[in-house]
């Protein structure tokens, strides 16, 4: 999967995404960024790009269901993630981090 496709998966969960940053109040709302990228050579002509991203979901709710379907789209898609919780007080706001590893093999011309 390429990076640019990543947006239009993480819409499928049926919320606003935003990348970087967002002026959204209104939650539950979805904001990711890359983390790094490492690229891997699999074989002579086939190079692999892994992009660690993290995927912060933030709602109101104990257990939103945005969240399911978020975790369940990137699940369909065969991509593994680690999930991160905490609870801002203050705000009142929960907040799931997902660690999403996206990878793109290519095959490059020498």
């Amino acid at each position: 999967m390429k990076l640019r496709d990543f947006y239009q998966l993480l819409l499928k969960a049926g919320i606003p995404v935003a990348h970087y940053e967002t002026d959204l109040e209104e939650r539950p709302y979805i904001i990711y960024q890359e983390l790094s990228t490492s690229y891997l050579w699999v074989s002579g002509a086939t190079l692999r790009e892994d992009t660690r991203v993290e995927v912060v979901h933030l709602s109101e709710t104990e257990f939103d269901p945005s969240l399911e379907l978020l975790k369940d789209v990137l699940l369909k898609h065969k991509l593994g993630f680690t999930v991160a919780t905490a609870y801002d007080p203050d705000g009142k706001i929960i907040v799931n981090q997902l660690e999403v590893t996206i990878s793109n093999e290519m095959e490059v011309q020498p």
